[in-house]
């Protein structure tokens, strides 16, 4: 059975090396979190909180760049880091009208 911080993280697309890095713990301890066999500091939970709220707000500015744009059917967007990647599947995900045909990203 999946522990709630598994399946948290799993929902954030972070892998356990990648929640391990947002922590700044060491990977054994993410498994161990991920396994229940130690509880999950509030502190990490609170990371887990600010990193999918940064994740909401990315999507949404997307979201508010593509309707000021007149809802152009071509988007390029530049991905840094994974909380961008995800913010963009948000957007399309959550987009109710037609999402851009072609998204080109750039590094």
């Amino acid at each position: 059975m999946k522990t709630l911080y598994a399946a948290c993280i799993a929902r954030l697309g972070l892998s356990l090396p990648g929640a391990a890095q947002l922590h700044n713990v060491r990977l054994d301890t993410v498994k161990s979190w991920s396994a229940g066999r130690n509880p999950v500091p509030e502190g990490a939970w609170s990371e887990l909180r600010a990193y999918e709220a940064a994740i909401v707000d990315r999507s949404e500015a997307i979201r508010e760049a593509w309707e000021d744009a007149g809802e152009i059917r071509d988007i390029e967007a530049t991905v840094a880091d994974h909380a961008g990647m995800m913010a963009l599947a948000d957007f399309f995900l959550t987009t109710e009208e037609m999402p851009p045909l072609t998204v080109r990203l750039k590094a």
